[in-house]
């Protein structure tokens, strides 16, 4: 899956991005997907719209305007793609569209729609309601699969759309802090989690949550998706077990904001082969014709 599209070729999460993971002929893509005011689902990463419209809507959050003042914005042709500052061009400006939009247009991909979550939110739980919704209008479960950081968008989702293809995503910052989420929530369930400081080391934590697939038997998951640091040798063998498909992500990343443990491309290309052997089931890239180059290679026995 071309993670966000394929951000080398054009801006992340846009019709200009998904163009070119057709043309490349990859079986799909992962999207980042937010609810606005009035509930319109549309693909942005970001919790500030700041770096992916140049600057013009700095301090804004998706869920904070209506469909209307979005579409305002444009994911300009100059752009921080990498997450380093440094603007890189391409080819023209994007509008930022609609999930229902991209389902149609691209009937011939897959989904990993990504419900984008920086810390879990209960007032934002019905995002997974409407981005069930949007599924079900657009007949597309039979090609997508739901992702998300937060178990309430989550439960949402299985509640207004039963068995749909869904599950817990994983990544090595987000430990800690989803232990203090967790534990800020049950003791007071009906206000935010808006922001928290870690203030335990979270690394045990994430293993054992994985390993007893908790939050995955709350909200009914058939899927978990993961970040190849919290991967060891034998995670993708327990989850097949469990009946549940295992997707790794990303490699070859562009941006490289929330990149923890970089990678030469020696070790990046064993680990591929290595999860491979291991039976993924899907694996995100942002450079999709690299990887598929490499697959090639690995299918041939090279």
């Amino acid at each position: 899956l071309g993670h966000r599209g394929v951000p080398r070729a054009a801006q992340e999460n846009t019709i200009a991005a998904l163009e070119a993971a057709r043309k490349l002929g990859i079986d799909g893509c992962e999207i980042d997907v937010q609810v606005t005011k009035d509930n319109i689902v549309v693909l942005f990463h970001d919790s500030d719209m700041g770096r992916l419209t140049g600057g013009a809507a700095e301090g804004k959050d998706i869920a904070d305007l209506t469909y209307e003042e979005v579409k305002q914005y444009k994911i300009p042709k100059k752009l921080d793609a990498t997450g380093t500052g440094t603007l890189v061009e391409f080819d023209s400006d994007q509008d930022i569209p609609t999930l229902e939009e991209v389902l149609t247009s691209f009937p011939d991909l897959k989904f990993n729609v990504e419900m984008k979550a920086y810390s879990p939110k209960f007032s934002r739980r019905h995002w997974g309601t409407e981005i069930a919704k949007v599924i079900r209008k657009c007949g597309a479960a039979d090609r997508i699969i739901v992702t998300s950081f937060d178990f309430f968008m989550l439960k949402e989702l299985e509640k207004e759309y039963p068995g749909l293809q869904s599950g817990w995503a994983y990544d090595d910052g987000m430990s800690a802090s989803l232990k203090e989420a967790s534990e800020q929530w049950f003791q007071n369930p009906d206000e935010d989690i808006e922001s928290f400081e870690p203030t335990v080391d979270g690394s045990g934590f994430i293993r054992w949550l994985m390993e007893s697939d908790l939050v995955g038997r709350s909200v009914g998951a058939t899927l978990v998706d993961l970040e190849w640091t919290v991967m060891d040798k034998d995670t993708v063998e327990k989850f097949h077990k469990r009946g549940q498909a295992v997707g790794v992500y990303c490699f070859h990343p562009y941006d490289t904001t929330f990149v923890q443990t970089p990678l030469s491309d020696e070790e990046e290309e064993r680990l591929i082969r290595r999860v491979v052997k291991e039976g993924i089931d899907w694996v995100e890239t942002d450079d999709p014709e690299r990887m598929m180059a490499l697959l090639d290679k690995i299918e041939a026995g090279q």
